[in-house]
C-alpha cells in the first residue's frame, strides 16, 4: 500500500518533469503559432470521448480467529482460498474533457482536464464447503469502480493537420467494494463490510489528433492509469462456531487485502477548439 511519502514523491516528479517541459518549450525559438502550412492548435477547447475500459486488480483474504474461535483452525486455509479472487473486469467509458495548447513552432505544450464515467464492476463467489467437513457457507465480494478524473500536461509535435502527443499527469478514481460471509444458522450476524473510497494515483499515455476544420478535431487516445493498493477488514461476531464455549459468542477477523487499481482506458473523442 502507497504510503503518503510515496504519493508526494511520485507528484513531485510528475510536476518537476513537466515544469522542465515548460521551461524547454519557452527556449524554442522565438517564434510561437504554428509554422506555414501546419495547422494551429493554440486556444482553449472543449469535447466528449467513448470508448472502452480494462480494469485488472484482486483481493487476497486472510482470517484471524477470536480467543473463541469460530473457524476450526484446519479450516482457515480453505477459507480464505475460497475467498479470494480475481476482480479483473471490461466494460465502456464516457466522458468529457476540456483543456488549453499553445504551440511553438511544430512543438505544441498543453494541459488537459478530462471526467470519466465507467462500467468497471465485478461480482465473485457462490456457495462453497469446508476441506474439513464438507459442510457449506457462503462467500460473496464484489468491486466496481464507477469514475475517473484526470488532469495531465500534454507534449506534442505537429505534422500538416495531424498532432501526435505524450501525457502523464494526476489521476483521482471512485471504487466501493463490498463481502460478506455467512453459514446458516451458525451466523445470525453475517459478516458484511462495504468500503466506498476515492483515491489518488497517476496516469500515462499517448494519443493522436487530426484536425478536421478550422474549429472542430477528432482524436483517439490511449490511458493507463494505477493506483495503491488498501486492507478492507470485516468483523463476525456474536456466533456459534468451533470453541468450546456455549452460546453465540464466536467470531473471527476478516482482511481483504486489495491489490494495486490499474486501468486501461481506449478513447475516440472530437473537440471544439475556440480562436
Amino acid at each position: 500500500m502507497a504510503t503518503t511519502s510515496t504519493r508526494s514523491k511520485r507528484l513531485a516528479v510528475v510536476t518537476s518533469t513537466w515544469a522542465i517541459v515548460a521551461l524547454w518549450a519557452s527556449t524554442v525559438g522565438a517564434q510561437t503559432g504554428a509554422p506555414s502550412g501546419v495547422y494551429d492548435w493554440t486556444g482553449f477547447y472543449i469535447g466528449g470521448n467513448v470508448g472502452g475500459a480494462a480494469k485488472r486488480q484482486s483481493t487476497t483474504l486472510s482470517i484471524e480467529n477470536d480467543p473463541n474461535n469460530y473457524f476450526s483452525p484446519a479450516a482457515v486455509p480453505g477459507v480464505e482460498n475460497s475467498g479470494s479472487f480475481n476482480l479483473d473486469d471490461l466494460g465502456v467509458t464516457l466522458g468529457a474533457q476540456a483543456g488549453y495548447n499553445r504551440q511553438f513552432g511544430r512543438f505544441v505544450l498543453g494541459v488537459e482536464l478530462d471526467f470519466n464515467w465507467l462500467d468497471l464492476s465485478s461480482r465473485q463467489g457462490g456457495t462453497f464447503r469446508y476441506r474439513t467437513d464438507n459442510s457449506p457457507y457462503n462467500f460473496t465480494v464484489s468491486e466496481s469502480t464507477d469514475w475517473l478524473l484526470t488532469a495531465r500536461p500534454r507534449v506534442g509535435w505537429a505534422i500538416d493537420r495531424w498532432l501526435l502527443y505524450l501525457t502523464t499527469g494526476i489521476a483521482v478514481s471512485h471504487s466501493e467494494f463490498k463481502q460478506t460471509f455467512s453459514e446458516p444458522p451458525f451466523t445470525p450476524n453475517p459478516e458484511s463490510v462495504s468500503v466506498s473510497r476515492t483515491t489518488v494515483g497517476w496516469t500515462i499515455g499517448t494519443g493522436v489528433e487530426f484536425a478536421l476544420g478550422r474549429n472542430w478535431s477528432a482524436k483517439a487516445e490511449y490511458l493507463y492509469a494505477r493506483f495503491g493498493g488498501t486492507d478492507v477488514v470485516g468483523r463476525l461476531g456474536g456466533a456459534n462456531g468451533q470453541s468450546p464455549a456455549l452460546g453465540s459468542v464466536d467470531g473471527a477477523t476478516f482482511t481483504n487485502s486489495l491489490s494495486p487499481l490499474e486501468l486501461h482506458l481506449f478513447r475516440i473523442g472530437a473537440n471544439y477548439r475556440f480562436y
